[in-house]
């Protein structure tokens, strides 16, 4: 009886590898689906205004990505440039702040470890959830596009300066989420096509785009973000004021 098992068992065996060797040939499209998990991890600063603890108000959150030069592992040179360098200078900004570290070799692709960092501040601070918003330059710029476009439903506005963002297929779902570029005109890094190129994809699609050139300077315009104007704008939108 034991013989009588192994030799159908063999036997089954045998038909199912003549199987896969009588697959046919040539090139055929096939749809692959699985399920894939992995641990995330990344470094990033945390800003809380003065007042923050002294009420029960929720706060608007600002995530800030920043450009391609301070990528690699000493998060203290987050500090130096953009939206860091001006809440270290005023302690009263009325926004938390969160400045992720992207890694040498990365270019802001890896969303998961963003809204890893994104969904532990919300959970552990008094974060406004429909007041949340993104904002870049350059390599930071084209990050807070692409992250927007992954993940529309988790901001309620975007701010790009200086970003090289020309892949249009992102208006998809960006255009559901206003969207305020700044360009310099004599930028020779990143040349002011490419805000050009997407903001005219965004009001082809029907998006809330707003777009500021700026005719006298070049790609180093992180003194932006020392304008008031832009808090304002941001403050003016929320997540459930945008289009579905």
């Amino acid at each position: 009886m034991k013989e009588c098992i192994r030799a159908c068992l063999l036997t089954t065996t045998l038909l199912v590898m003549t199987h896969s060797v009588r697959a046919q040939t040539g090139q055929y499209p096939h749809r692959f689906e699985t399920v894939v998990s992995k641990k995330v991890s990344g470094k990033y600063l945390l800003f809380l205004p003065k007042d923050y603890g002294k009420g029960p108000n929720r706060y608007p959150l600002i995530m800030y990505l920043h450009g391609g030069s301070l990528r690699g592992e000493d998060l203290e040179k987050v500090r130096a440039l953009g939206l860091p360098r001006i809440v270290e200078e005023d302690k009263s900004f009325p926004f938390i702040v969160v400045s992720p570290l992207c890694p040498a070799g990365e270019i802001w692709t890896d969303t998961d470890m963003l809204i890893g960092i994104l969904d532990e501040v919300s959970s552990k601070y008094s974060v406004d959830p429909e007041r949340i918003y993104l904002t870049g330059h350059s390599m930071g710029g084209r990050g807070a596009l692409y992250f927007g476009y992954k993940h529309p439903e988790r901001f309620a506005a975007i701010i790009s300066i200086s970003g090289n963002v020309p892949i249009t297929a992102w208006v998809s779902r960006l255009k559901d989420v206003p969207v305020w570029l700044f360009h310099g005109v004599k930028d020779d890094l990143v040349p002011i096509k490419d805000s050009e190129t997407m903001v005219e994809a965004l009001k082809t699609a029907g998006g809330d785009v707003k777009f500021t050139r700026l005719p006298e300077r070049d790609h180093f315009i992180l003194d932006i973000y020392e304008n008031k104007e832009l808090y304002q704008w941001l403050l003016d939108h929320r997540k459930n004021m945008a289009r579905k």
